[in-house]
């Protein structure tokens, strides 16, 4: 795959900027979006789980505009956040915070005031808040997994980002499915229950909501590392702090069981992957290897094949793992593959992106922490 960024570490220096919209409305309840000077520091984190991206954005109360202090905020019962930030505007005497990049927009949870420091914090989450802040007893039997998103996204004024049509109806699943599905449960627990057994991703980005198979990486973000030599006494690298992990528990072997029912043979049955852990039962597993066992309603035995493949594929994932921190771009996210190379070890690898933290201050300039996960090359192709 094409390499995303570019490796190649010169001196330089960056102008970073960053601006921060709050959302309100106003007295004939029309949403109102402004600029809010004051900000001392932000950050913004984009994560792979299934799950809200979150926001903190702090204020000095001093700088706020009288329009916009803590008098005010203390008084509103929804306030929205808009984060804007790139590495540097075209010109820096001539900044336009919009026509940077729009790094999440979100609802605030909580306004914070420490009068003492003289500082104001808002913290919240992204849209995905919405649904999962709803419940709902309804469970839409007659309809298709994309059909109760799409139902769902107009519900909140979410837009429809890209959500791929399913044939499947809720009620089938449910059929074969042996839990209760009575019980109320937040619309986003629905939406990740029907994505999982539809095997697709549900997220929301800025106001759009997405539901739709995983879509593959179209290039890798790439992590250089060039130790120290005789030419030169350092590390030279396009990171400022980089570390691994490995978990031992997990390479000494994983195997997955996926039950299902067969409707028309009225039997049960399972599929394991590895394929070669097929004779491997319950209290008989191999003393090193982990199992997982997991149920789900309605699959053929090479559906239910694929399921444990793709749940062993998540599993060992979590087997090498890297945390590191660089300076920020527009990038990288977590539907990005981070490769490392250059460390000379088995880390030298590919990696997927859990966490891709994004912040600005005043003393440490615009930078994103990282945390990306994978297997290792042993366990990557079982047989």
């Amino acid at each position: 795959m094409p390499s995303l960024n570019t490796t190649a570490v010169t001196p330089s220096s960056r102008q970073p900027r960053g601006a921060v919209k709050i959302y309100y409305l106003d007295d004939y309840g029309n949403s109102v979006g402004e600029i809010v000077p004051g900000w001392t520091s932000w950050e913004v984190d984009n994560n792979a789980y299934r799950s809200a991206d979150t926001f903190r954005v702090k204020f000095s109360a001093a700088l706020m505009p009288s329009t916009r202090d803590i008098n005010w905020l203390s008084n509103q019962a929804n306030i929205g956040v808009e984060i804007f930030a790139n590495e540097g505007p075209l010109d820096p005497n001539n900044y336009v915070p919009l026509q940077a990049d729009s790094l999440i927009f979100g609802s605030v949870d909580d306004v914070a005031y420490d009068p003492v420091l003289g500082t104001i914090e808002l913290t919240g989450r992204d849209l995905t808040a919405k649904l999962i802040d709803t419940k709902t007893s309804e469970h839409f039997k007659e309809k298709t997994s994309s059909q109760i998103a799409t139902i769902l996204a107009k519900r909140h004024g979410l837009g429809v980002g890209n959500i791929v049509a399913t044939s499947k109806t809720a009620g089938y699943y449910y059929a074969h499915d042996h839990s209760s599905t009575t019980q109320e449960q937040s619309e986003w627990e629905l939406l990740t229950y029907l994505a999982n057994l539809e095997d697709f991703d549900v997220y929301v980005k800025g106001r759009d909501l997405y539901f739709q198979p995983r879509v593959a990486s179209t290039g890798n973000y790439i992590i250089d590392w060039k130790p120290p030599d005789a030419g030169h006494g350092y590390a030279i690298s396009n990171v400022v702090d980089l570390r691994f992990t490995r978990a031992l528990h997990i390479a000494k072997g994983v195997v997955v069981e996926v039950h299902s029912w067969n409707s028309k043979s009225k039997t049960g049955f399972s599929e394991t992957w590895p394929r070669n852990a097929k004779a491997i039962k319950p209290g008989q597993a191999e003393a090193r290897s982990q199992v997982y066992r997991y149920t789900f309603p309605g699959l053929d035995r090479d559906k239910a094949q694929q399921r444990a493949q793709s749940i062993y594929k998540q599993i060992v994932a979590h087997e090498m793992r890297l945390t590191g921190y660089l300076p920020a771009d527009s990038i990288l996210d977590c539907s990005k593959m981070i490769v490392v190379q250059g460390t000379g070890s088995s880390f030298d690898q590919a990696y997927y992106p859990e966490s891709v933290m994004r912040s600005m201050s005043m003393s440490e300039g615009y930078r994103m922490n990282i945390r990306a996960k994978n297997t290792g090359p042993v366990l990557e192709n079982p047989q």
